[in-house]
């Protein structure tokens, strides 16, 4: 993989934000900072039923949309830092760079 970007560009920033997944899971980092897998995906398995998003996937099916999906992209761009061996997502070093746009974005309120 080559070295990182000091700070993502905008289509980046655009395509990292274009799944409502990860738009929450942001979010969620933007108000916690540390979370697992396992807290992760019920917080936003609850968002979603109250968005009347993917509602068929729960909790099960989002955890597998974060471990497979979600969390290595963002990893790939160090927005977020993800240990397989404990579940554990922190936000990385370019976090800062999506902030701004993930403050406004408010889940539906469980």
């Amino acid at each position: 993989m080559p070295p990182q970007p000091e700070s993502l560009e905008r289509e980046t920033v655009h395509s990292l934000l274009a799944d409502r997944v990860r738009e929450y899971l942001l979010y969620h980092l933007s108000t916690v900072d540390r979370t697992t897998v396992p807290d992760a995906a019920e917080r936003l398995a609850v968002w979603s039923r109250e968005a009347s998003e993917f509602t068929a996937r729960g909790r099960d099916g989002v955890a597998l949309q974060l471990v497979h999906n979600h969390l290595p992209r963002l990893a790939e761009y160090d927005v977020v830092v993800y240990d397989r061996s404990s579940d554990v997502v922190v936000t990385g070093p370019n976090f800062a760079d999506l902030e701004p746009y993930v403050e406004p974005i408010e889940p539906p309120r469980v």
